[in-house]
C-alpha cells in the first residue's frame, strides 16, 4: 500500500467518525451552568500522569496538550492516534430522588494526524472536545403575575463545544521548541424545556433554546530542556490561550401542543450582553525531570481568569479556575538493531482541579488519581496507551450533588514512513 492510499484511508476514518467522536450518555448536573464540562484531558501521553506532562515530548507518541512538542517526533514519519473513553459515574445527595443513581458511557473522544514534515517542522491536525452539556431535572417554575404560583417542569440539556486543531512546532535549537494551536470551536447548546397541560395551561408547554457556535481559537507554546549531569535532564515548558468571544447564533421557539406561539427564531446572541459566551485567557506552565532516561517526574500548573465574566445566574456565578496535575513514569527501554528502543511505560499521577463554576457559595472541584502504562510493538507499527481515572467532582454539603467516577481511556497509535527519498541508479 502505497503512502498516498494510506494518508487517504486515515482521512476518510477521521472525517466518517468525527460525528461519533463527543456523543456524550452520561448526566452531568453540572454542566446546566456556563458553556458546561471543560475537557481538562488531551488524550495523550500525559493521562496517565494525572494530566502533567505539557514540558515533555516523545518521537512515537502525541502530547495534544503542547503544541511546541510536535518537532519532537521522529523524522520521515506520520503519526495516526485515535482514542477511546469508557465511563460510569454513580450520584449521591439530597436532590437525588431517583431508584437509579448511575449511568455509563463509551465514546471515542480523538482522532490526530501528525507528520514530521521536515527535520525541524512538525505539525498535526484532528479533533479533540472542548466542552460538553448533558443534564436532566425536574424543578417548580413560577408563574409570573401570580402570588409564588408554580408549576412542575422538566428541564433536559444536551451538546458539546468541539476543536478542530492544526498544529505547528519548530526546533529552534537543539534544546528550544516552539508551536501554535489554531482551533475552530464549533459546536451547538441545547436545552428544553417542558411543562404538562394543567395547572391552568389547556396543553404542554415547550420553550427550546439552542446556542450555535463557532469561533478561532488560538494557543502558543514552547519547550525547553537542558542536562544538569549525565543522568539528570530538566525540561520546561508552557502555554497560553487568547481570549475570545464566541460567535453563533441564539435560537428560541415556543411551542403549545401542535401550535407555534413563537416560531424558531435566529439572533446573533452577541447582540444580548448577558448571553456572550467569553472564554478568558488561560496560562499553563510545566516542570519535569528525567532521571537515568527512565524516571519522569511532572508537574503542571493552569490559571484561568473566568472571575471577570458577566455569564452568572440564579444561585451561580463564573470564577477563576486553577489545575494542578502531578505525574511519576517509568519506561524500560531495550537496545534493538543498532537503535535504542522504548519497549514499554507504567504511569501514575493525581490531579486536582477548582472549577470555573460556584454554586451556591461552593466552589465545584475535581481531584482524581491516574495510573496505567503503554507499549510499542518492535515489529510492527503500532502502540497502545492505557489507563485509568478515579475521582470525584462536586459535594453532597448545602444540598448539592456530588459525582464519583471511574474512566478507561484506550489510546491506539499507528505510525508508518510519510516520506523517503530513494536514490536512484542508472
Amino acid at each position: 500500500m502505497n503512502i498516498i492510499t494510506k494518508v487517504i484511508l486515515n482521512i476518510a476514518a477521521f472525517v466518517c467518525l468525527q460525528h461519533v467522536v463527543f456523543g456524550q450518555n452520561n448526566n452531568s448536573p453540572y454542566s446546566i451552568y456556563g458553556i458546561g464540562d471543560l475537557e481538562q484531558s488531551s488524550f495523550d501521553r500525559t493521562s496517565g500522569m494525572g494530566h502533567a506532562g505539557m514540558s515533555l515530548t516523545s518521537n512515537r507518541f502525541l502530547y495534544n496538550s503542547n503544541p511546541a512538542s510536535l518537532s519532537g517526533l521522529d523524522d520521515k514519519f506520520f503519526n495516526f492516534e485515535m482514542s477511546l473513553r469508557a465511563q460510569i459515574i454513580n450520584y449521591s445527595g439530597t436532590p437525588i430522588a431517583v431508584s437509579s443513581n448511575s449511568s455509563s458511557d463509551l465514546q471515542i473522544k480523538k482522532m490526530s494526524l501528525a507528520l514530521k514534515v521536515k527535520p525541524k517542522w512538525g505539525m498535526s491536525l484532528g479533533l479533540l472536545p472542548y466542552s460538553t452539556a448533558n443534564y436532566s431535572f425536574y424543578n417548580n417554575k413560577y408563574i409570573a403575575g401570580t402570588d409564588n404560583v408554580s408549576v412542575p417542569a422538566y428541564y433536559q440539556g444536551t451538546g458539546s463545544i468541539n476543536q478542530f486543531y492544526l498544529s505547528n512546532s519548530y526546533q529552534v535549537s537543539k534544546n528550544f521548541s516552539v508551536g501554535l494551536q489554531c482551533s475552530y470551536l464549533f459546536g451547538q447548546l441545547n436545552q428544553t424545556e417542558n411543562i404538562e397541560a394543567g395547572y391552568g395551561i389547556d396543553s404542554a408547554l415547550t420553550t427550546t433554546r439552542r446556542i450555535i457556535i463557532g469561533h478561532l481559537y488560538f494557543k502558543p507554546g514552547f519547550q525547553f530542556n537542558t542536562r544538569i549531569s549525565n543522568n539528570l535532564r530538566i525540561y520546561l515548558g508552557a502555554t497560553a490561550t487568547v481570549k475570545t468571544t464566541l460567535n453563533g447564533t441564539y435560537n428560541l421557539a415556543v411551542t403549545s401542543g401542535p401550535n407555534n406561539l413563537l416560531p424558531p427564531q435566529n439572533t446573533d446572541f452577541n447582540n444580548f450582553k448577558n448571553n456572550a459566551i467569553v472564554i478568558p485567557a488561560q496560562y499553563s506552565g510545566s516542570i519535569a525531570a528525567k532521571l537515568k532516561d527512565k524516571y519522569t517526574l511532572a508537574l503542571d500548573y493552569s490559571f484561568q481568569n473566568w472571575g471577570n465574566s458577566s455569564n452568572q445566574g440564579v444561585g451561580y456565578k463564573l470564577v477563576n479556575s486553577n489545575s494542578l496535575g502531578v505525574g511519576f513514569e517509568v519506561a524500560k527501554k531495550q537496545r534493538f538493531k543498532d537503535i535504542t528502543f522504548e519497549r514499554h511505560f507504567w504511569q501514575a499521577g493525581f490531579y486536582y482541579n477548582n472549577s470555573y463554576l460556584q454554586v451556591a457559595g461552593q466552589q465545584i472541584i475535581d481531584y482524581g488519581v491516574t495510573f496505567g502504562g503503554g507499549k510499542n510493538f518492535v515489529r510492527s507499527n503500532l502502540g497502545v496507551q492505557l489507563n485509568m481515572e478515579l475521582g470525584v467532582t462536586g459535594t453532597t454539603n448545602i444540598g448539592l450533588i456530588q459525582e464519583n467516577y471511574a474512566k478507561i481511556n484506550l489510546i491506539l497509535s499507528y505510525r508508518d514512513f510519510w516520506y523517503v527519498k530513494i536514490k536512484r541508479f542508472d
